[in-house]
């Protein structure tokens, strides 16, 4: 997982890189390279480029990237939001070297440099926005502002050195005008900004660097949150043994469905299997049985008690027999509140197997976090904004408010791993430990969507994985499928199930890429 840090933490990180050896001036040159090869890599067909640097340290790396970028042959306009001359330590060196290169550095102060920005802009195949970086902590105005206009209204593709000028990278709230970025490479390490809505909504596709700065001394930041990395994947997903067989990965069990609902559980068992579950059985009324096998006649079904078509109290102990020879559970997807619904469980929060408790298993216990506390095994709580407000006797738009605190507070209570969903997925500890998911897409708001993902997290588990690690991991698979779908979908008409049978495909394009990029730094 990598670190996400705020203003002060990113200063102290990099206080402690120039400390241990490593000169400022490299710091500025590793981050500048990062930004001109993103540039240039995503944006191949740019010939002309306008770099826009403010009076700081991020003003510093977009010079030293103009020049960079000039060097691939790009025709680079470069201006200045105050006079060059103020230029100060590293960034008033970049602005030498960039003279030397034989570019001119236009200041957005001299007369009639509005109008020559705003020309640029329009015949520029894109934009670096190096005006503001993680020092910024209050709204912009006057000609930092005009900038962030102009450049908004070019409608040309932009790309952000560390963060959107505008934003602060402590916060996910907008202070004012910002940039709206295409992309944003993030150097050293992601910020607030830059994995919380709104804020992230501005960044574009955001690609984190290093620039030098080792993983200790960003783990010594001691920060409470983290993002779930492709690297994640590879680690605790290794590739399979030849001599391996299904008993291998887990027996997962879905305690799902009702009349009307059976689809629930069969995508809670598609999520599943396509998660790399080796047996999955599903647990539901005697009336859908039928509709389940053929749906997904992959899975095992067990037929249990029902009661107007949903679970009846009296399966309750049939259930528990059973998951005894189990590894996992999902309980929740499609199963109604009836009161035999509630009472059967009530009586499987006692199992002594790892549970994931999605939809319905929430919604049960709205109110009541102590019913989970008790548990002695693991359990992983999916609750969407609404489902964590019941929980926790609050309203959903007072959760989506403080998301983080509402994560937090909920897995304090009751005693569990908690996927809190939305954009942003947010995994939190008891201990306090929250982990925010890069990954996903609009495409994704479509019904049985949170079905595929409980069954993906229960597919984990089940194969030996820690509850935390699980939930992390099944999110940015599910997530990252989701992004695979909308290169040909947009943002619209994704059916789960496809989601679900796209979890394999990206997992093992994720392997390859994380192996090909060691195999290059090796080579490197």
């Amino acid at each position: 997982m990598i670190p996400v840090l705020n203003s002060a933490q990113m200063q102290a990180a990099d206080r402690a890189a120039i400390t241990g050896g490593i000169p400022s001036l490299r710091l500025m040159e590793n981050a500048a390279t990062a930004l001109a090869e993103e540039t240039a890599g995503a944006y191949s067909d740019w010939r002309r480029v306008v770099v826009v640097c403010g009076p700081g340290n991020n003003g510093g790396d977009g010079l030293a990237a103009a020049r960079l970028l000039a060097r691939r042959g790009l025709k680079v306009s470069v201006f200045t939001l105050t006079d060059p001359s103020g230029y100060r330590g590293d960034a008033a060196e970049n602005a030498s070297l960039l003279r030397a290169a034989g570019l001119e550095l236009k200041p957005l102060t001299r007369p009639g440099a509005g109008a020559a920005f705003a020309r640029e802009l329009s015949a520029a195949g894109g934009v670096v926005d190096a005006l503001f970086g993680t020092g910024l902590s209050r709204g912009l105005s006057g000609p930092a502002a005009q900038a962030v206009a102009a450049i908004n209204s070019a409608g040309r593709p932009v790309v952000a050195a560390d963060l959107p000028s505008g934003l602060s990278a402590d916060t996910g709230e907008l202070l004012g005008p910002c940039v709206s970025a295409a992309r944003t490479v993030a150097f050293g390490a992601p910020k607030l900004c830059h994995v919380l809505f709104p804020a992230r909504g501005r960044c574009g596709r955001i690609v984190v660097r290093d620039i030098g700065i080792s993983r200790g001394i960003l783990l010594r930041q001691k920060s409470r949150l983290a993002m779930t990395s492709p690297d994640d994947v590879e680690m605790f997903l290794p590739a399979r043994p030849a001599d391996s067989h299904k008993a291998d990965f887990g027996r997962l069990a879905i305690v799902a469905g009702s009349r009307g609902k059976a689809g629930a559980a069969v995508l809670a068992a598609r999520g599943a299997l396509r998660s790399g579950a080796g047996l999955v059985t599903v647990f539901c009324p005697a009336s859908i049985e039928a509709t389940v096998v053929g749906a997904l006649p992959e899975t095992m079904t067990h037929a249990l008690p029902e009661a107007d078509g949903a679970l009846a109290a009296e399966g309750a102990a049939e259930v528990l027999r059973m998951l005894k020879d189990l590894d996992a559970a999902v309980v929740g997807p499609g199963l109604g509140t009836s009161p035999g619904t509630v009472r059967l469980l009530a009586r499987l929060l006692a199992a002594s197997v790892p549970l994931v408790c999605d939809a319905d298993a929430l919604n049960a216990f709205s109110g009541n976090t102590r019913a989970f506390f008790r548990r002695r095994a693991a359990t992983v709580l999916t609750p969407h904004p609404g489902e964590a407000g019941r929980l926790l006797g609050v309203s959903s738009r007072q959760v989506q408010r403080d998301r983080l605190g509402a994560a937090g507070t909920l897995a304090r209570r009751a005693r569990a791993v908690v996927l809190l969903k939305g954009a942003a997925s947010l995994t939190a500890t008891p201990k306090g430990r929250i982990t925010v998911n890069p990954t996903g897409t609009p495409l994704m708001s479509s019904a049985g969507s949170g079905d595929v993902l409980a069954g993906s997290i229960g597919a984990l588990m089940a194969g030996g994985i820690g509850a935390e690690p699980a939930t992390f991991l099944a999110a940015y698979l599910h997530g990252a499928a989701g992004e695979r779908l909308a290169e040909t979908r947009g943002d619209a008409g994704l059916l789960a199930g496809e989601l679900a049978d796209a979890i394999p495909l990206v997992r093992a394009a994720l392997r390859r890429e994380t192996g090909e990029g060691k195999r290059k730094t090796q080579e490197d």
